[in-house]
């Protein structure tokens, strides 16, 4: 079991124990080492002892470090000792612990034997050695910063190994070949930190963070670029040139998952300056600095673009020295050259062109009487080859403590292009209603030109259909007649539909308050609608409970309403299908009228496109029906007129719902 002389008389002595690979695990090993196939092969009395006189199973019970002490000497093949303070019963009990490799007889190293000696043999030396351990503990476990004492003899052996392979940019071999994680951390092993470590990482305890800072890396989470190793693997390379103490900043994550933004500064233990093999780390969260001096910077970038890439001119107005400075930018657009200048503030208006200067001059005045800090003004300035230029003035105001102005600084943008294009936009706007006005205009003086020969084609088509003044010789003349009348019935409908929108948009449309009985209007509509309807087998029901309901509105446009929407009701649902009318009741306020169908229906983003003039939806499921798309369009203006309002809720293969609603102020009580 022991290779050596050496381990072979440390193996006989009182207080020893021994692991070896043996292919199997004692259930006393912790999981991180069961990987390893750790065994443990034999106790002697004296350790025994010593575990029954302190109550525990094992020394990881009172040293949380204690298996990472073990695995450091595993890997690095160095001797490693220690003290500890344990307490058996009511008197503590001081502990030297040392750690030897035991080697193969291939010359590897097979495991490791543990010799635990009483520390203070006499009575008078355990105060002294109590007060001294007292003291390093508490300097270590109360200093204010994390604080680690590592172990990375290991990770040392693996970049000599890299070295003697060619390998001197660790940092870039790292990012090519991630796998090498495994063994340099693998070789960097913890052994103790304080509490102030285990706050930095909210950790649950020592050990814990212990082994989870021990733990093999996660390939398939680590990302070359920004991967939280980075860290490590810059200060392996920093020792390996040669430096026995670094300092880094980055990010890493605490067990909650929060990111933290660490100073790690590490150093090589005094005395393994030559093998670097025991470093003391210290980490310190600098988040909240971190952000402030990431803040600060881009803030800094931002203005610094402002400044150098903005087309805008600053300018600065200290009143107390009467001195007005211009940047190099304003002075550019006003045409004071090429550079920055300083002049006296009499001097700085007289870039703002004659005509506007006095005006721009009470405007200001006028803001800083009325308190304003913070106002901008549009102004004309000196022409510029022959051309006006027109310049935006964006003023803020800084007052005094008697609320006095003591400075004014400010941006100046040229604006010449906008006010351009405002004025042509402007010009073709006006060119534009006149169009629209003479286009109304005109369809309106058209009424009469455009009805009169169609009511005479609509009287003699219906009087040859209906052979008033004898038999017509063939029936295909009286087929073709009757497909004239109701062409010109339809020409008719399109007409009328035109010229309303065309009346409408010239404010031609009059509103009357008329008195009359709304129920009897919905019903001469229905009959009306009727023998349409009865064409495709639908029925058109009325649910109105009132008899009578008295309204002050246009009677003609109430009925256009209704017709207009019963009409589409009928057009757009198929053979057999039901379109109703219901209502007549104060809803929030409001007279509502319901027409709805089982028709076709509309998607929701096709009700907008339905309610413009001349908009048609679903070209495709309604290429059979006819009509200008002016219709619920002409319904929306006729009912906006009664300072009312329409919605419509329709869904494609259900039908449509349309409601109407007039203030109640139009109902009358009879």
């Amino acid at each position: 079991m022991v290779a050596n002389t050496k381990n072979r008389s440390i193996a006989d002595a009182a207080e020893t124990v021994t692991l070896m690979r043996n292919g199997g695990f004692s259930a006393a090993i912790p999981s991180e080492f069961r990987g390893s196939d750790l065994e443990i092969v034999h106790r002697t009395e004296g350790f025994e002892a010593v575990l029954l006189s302190l109550d525990i199973a094992g020394l990881e019970e009172i040293d949380p470090g204690y298996f990472s002490l073990l695995k450091s000497v595993m890997t690095g093949g160095e001797t490693r000792s220690r003290n500890l303070r344990a307490n058996a019963g009511d008197s503590p009990r001081f502990l030297r612990i040392d750690v030897y490799p035991s080697k193969s007889p291939e010359g590897g190293i097979s495991g490791v034997s543990v010799v635990v000696t009483d520390n203070a043999p006499s009575a008078r030396r355990e105060n002294a050695i109590l007060r001294n351990l007292e003291l390093e503990r508490s300097r270590f476990d109360d200093y204010p910063v994390g604080t680690t004492d590592e172990d990375w003899t290991g990770a040392r052996r693996v970049l000599e190994r890299l070295k003697r392979e060619g390998h001197t940019d660790i940092p870039a071999y790292v990012r090519e070949n991630p796998g090498i994680l495994v063994d340099l951390a693998d070789g960097a092993r913890i052994v103790d930190l304080n509490e102030a470590a285990v706050k930095t990482y909210n950790a649950p305890d020592k050990r814990t963070l212990i082994e989870h800072f021990n733990k093999v890396p996660d390939l398939s989470s680590y990302n070359p670029e920004t991967g939280l190793s980075d860290i490590f693997v810059e200060l392996l390379a920093r020792f390996f040139s040669g430096e026995t103490k670094a300092v880094v900043e980055g990010w890493d994550t605490t067990f909650d998952g929060r990111a933290v933004y660490l100073r790690t500064s590490t150093s090589i233990m005094p005395g393994f300056e030559e093998n670097w093999g025991w470093v003391l780390q210290t980490v310190e969260d600098i988040t909240d600095r971190k952000e402030i001096e990431d803040q600060l910077r881009k803030a800094q970038e931002r203005y610094e673009l402002a400044v150098e890439g903005a087309r805008d001119g600053l300018w600065d107005w200290n009143l107390a020295g009467n001195e007005f400075f211009a940047s190099a930018q304003m002075c550019r657009t006003v045409g004071w050259g090429e550079d920055s200048r300083t002049m006296p503030a009499r001097e700085s208006v007289a870039y703002i062109h004659p005509e506007h200067r006095k005006a721009a001059r009470r405007a200001m005045m006028r803001k800083l009487r009325g308190g304003a800090d913070n106002f901008s003004l549009e102004y004309r300035i000196r022409d510029r080859d022959g051309e006006p230029v027109w310049v935006s003035n964006h003023i803020r105001v800084v007052r005094d403590e008697a609320g006095r102005v003591a400075r004014m600084a400010g941006s100046v943008t040229e604006v010449t292009a906008r006010k351009k294009h405002e004025d042509e936009l402007r010009a073709a706007k006006e060119q534009a209603e006149l169009a629209n006005r003479a286009k109304s205009e005109f369809l309106a003086n058209m009424s009469h030109e455009l009805r009169t020969p169609l009511n005479a084609i609509l009287g003699f088509s219906q009087t040859i259909a209906a052979e008033m003044f004898g038999a017509l010789s063939n029936d295909r003349y009286k087929e073709y007649a009757g497909d004239i009348h109701s062409s010109a019935v339809h020409l008719l409908e399109l007409i009328n539909d035109i010229l309303d929108m065309a009346k409408i948009e010239a404010n031609e449309f009059i509103v009357s308050d008329d008195l009359f009985d709304a129920i009897s209007a919905v019903g001469r509509c229905v009959r009306f609608m009727s023998e349409r309807a009865a064409r495709k087998q639908i029925e058109i029901t009325v649910s109105i409970e009132a008899k009578r309901l008295a309204v002050a509105a246009d009677q003609r446009m109430f009925r256009q309403i209704l017709l207009n929407l019963l009409s589409n009701a009928v057009k757009f649902t198929n053979e057999g299908g039901k379109v109703w009318v219901e209502g007549g009741e104060i809803v929030d306020g409001y007279l509502e009228f319901r027409v709805g169908d089982t028709g076709i229906g509309m998607a929701p983003e096709d009700i907008e496109v339905a309610l413009t003039p001349f908009g048609q939806v679903g070209r495709g499921r309604l290429v059979a029906q006819e009509g200008s798309g002016l219709g619920l369009s002409i319904v929306s203006r006729l009912i906006g007129l009664h300072d009312g309002s329409l919605s419509i809720n329709s869904e494609i293969g259900k039908g449509t719902l349309v409601t109407l609603r007039f203030p109640e102020s139009r109902l009358r009580q009879i």
